[in-house]
C-alpha cells in the first residue's frame, strides 16, 4: 500500500458503541436529515432560502454525538442547513470521481492518512485563516506542529486505551505490558484490524529504541518495532468496539488496544474489563478540510472556525469523550483527568505524522496482512 493509495486504510473500522441502549444511532452511512436553521442573515442562497452545508463525519457514535452537540450551535449561528454525511469508505475516491466544481460534500473530517493524501492530491482547498478562521489562534501550538495545517485545521481526536481482564494477576497499564509475562500467559491480545498505524504506534510507545513512537519514522528502528508487535500474543482482530467486547466475552483476549472515545461510556456494561490510559500514549487526530471546488468555501471555513471556538469544544466534550485542540476549552469533571489541557500534557502522546511514515506504509501494511493471515 503506497502513501498515495491509502484512502480506505481504515474502511472496516466502526465507531459504534457495543451497547445499543445508550442512545439510538443515526445510522452508519447515508445522510442525516437537514432542518431549516435560523441565525444570522447574509448567507442566503440564490433562491432566497438558506444554503445547505454538506459535512462528512465518521460513522457510528461520532455522527450521533456530532448531531447532538454541533447541529444546535450551527443552527443558532448560521442561516444555513447542515447535512451530515457519515461513513468511512472511499472518502477521497468520491471527491476524485466527482466534477471538479461539484464535489459530493463541502467540508470533511480527515484523519491520517486521508488528510495527507487529500492534501497531496489537491483535493482540499487551502484554508484562509486570516480572513475566516481566526480561532486557529486558540489551538495549542503542539497540535499545529504535528502535521501541516494549511489545508485542514486540527480540531479533535482521541487517545488509545488499554482494555484488560480484571481477573489477570496484574493490571495491564502500559504498552510495554503487552510483552509482560502476565499478558504472554493470558488468552491473548486484541488490536484494530483496519488502521494498522495505531497498533504500531502503541507498540512504538512500548519499545525503548526511540522516544515516544519515533520507531515508525526511523528505519534503523523498524526491526525493534516489528520485534515488539510480533511479541504481542495477538489473538483478536477487531473492526469495531462490538468486536472487542465480544472477544473479551468469548475468552479470546484478556487485553486489547482500542480507543478511549469508543469505550469510555461502555465500561459500566463490562464489569470484568478495566481500562488504562498510559501517561506515555498514542492517539488519532482529525484535521477538518474544505473540499476542492465547493461553492461554499467561505461558509465551510466559518464552520471550521466554529469548531475551533473553545465554548463550542467545551459543549462538544459534554457529549463526546474526545480531546480537543484549543487551550481555552474545558472538559467535564469525569474526563478532565484523562485528556490533555496543556501542550506539555499533549506532547506525551504520539499522533501519526503521515508525511514521515508514508515511505514505509506499504511495508507496514504488508506486515500486518501477513500477521492477520497467520
Amino acid at each position: 500500500m503506497s502513501g498515495n493509495g491509502l484512502d480506505n486504510t481504515g474502511e472496516n473500522r466502526d465507531t459504534r458503541h457495543s451497547s445499543a441502549s445508550r442512545r439510538a444511532f443515526l445510522g452508519a452511512a447515508g445522510t442525516a436529515g437537514a432542518s431549516a436553521l435560523a441565525g444570522c442573515t447574509g448567507m442566503l442562497g440564490d433562491s432566497g432560502g438558506p444554503q445547505t452545508l454538506r459535512v462528512t463525519v465518521w460513522s457510528g457514535n461520532y455522527v450521533e454525538r456530532f448531531e447532538e452537540a454541533i447541529r444546535p450551535i450551527f443552527e443558532s449561528r448560521f442561516d444555513a442547513e447542515l447535512e451530515l454525511v457519515s461513513g468511512w469508505n472511499s472518502l477521497l475516491a468520491k471527491i476524485k470521481s466527482a466534477p471538479a466544481d461539484d464535489p459530493p460534500f463541502d467540508v470533511t473530517v480527515a484523519c491520517e492518512p486521508i488528510y495527507y493524501n487529500g492534501r497531496s492530491q489537491d483535493l482540499f482547498e487551502e484554508l484562509r485563516y486570516e480572513d475566516h478562521i481566526p480561532n486557529i489562534d486558540n489551538v495549542i501550538q503542539h497540535y499545529k506542529d504535528i502535521r501541516p495545517y494549511s489545508h485542514g485545521a486540527p480540531v479533535d481526536g482521541a487517545p488509545l486505551s488499554i482494555l484488560y481482564n480484571t481477573d489477570l494477576e496484574e493490571p495491564v497499564e502500559t504498552w510495554s505490558d503487552f510483552t509482560s509475562f502476565v499478558v504472554q500467559q493470558s488468552n491473548g491480545v486484541g488490536v484494530d484490524s483496519g488502521f494498522w498505524i495505531y497498533p504500531l504506534l502503541a507498540a512504538g510507545v512500548g519499545t525503548d529504541a526511540a522516544p515516544g513512537a519515533q520507531e515508525l519514522y526511523e528505519e534503523q528502528h523498524h526491526d525493534a518495532l516489528m520485534d515488539t508487535i510480533e511479541a504481542w500474543p495477538i489473538e483478536g482482530w477487531a473492526s469495531s468496539g462490538t468486536d472487542v467486547w465480544q472477544q473479551f466475552q468469548n475468552g479470546i483476549v484478556d487485553a486489547a488496544q482500542w480507543y478511549f472515545d469508543q469505550v469510555y461510556y461502555d465500561m459500566e456494561d463490562h464489569p470484568n474489563v478495566e481500562f488504562a490510559m498510559p501517561e506515555q500514549n498514542a492517539g488519532w487526530m482529525n484535521n477538518w478540510a474544505v473540499v476542492r471546488g465547493t461553492d461554499k468555501r467561505q461558509l465551510g471555513e466559518e464552520f471550521i472556525n466554529m469548531l475551533l471556538d473553545p465554548e463550542v469544544q467545551s459543549k462538544w466534550a459534554e457529549d463526546h469523550p474526545l480531546f480537543f485542540t484549543t487551550s481555552g476549552m474545558s472538559y467535564p469533571d469525569d474526563l478532565a483527568q484523562y485528556l490533555p489541557t496543556t501542550a506539555e500534557e499533549a506532547e506525551q502522546w504520539s499522533i501519526p505524522q503521515w508525511e514521515e511514515v508514508a515511505p514505509y506504509s506499504e511495508q507496514f501494511s504488508n506486515k500486518f496482512k501477513q500477521m492477520k493471515n497467520q
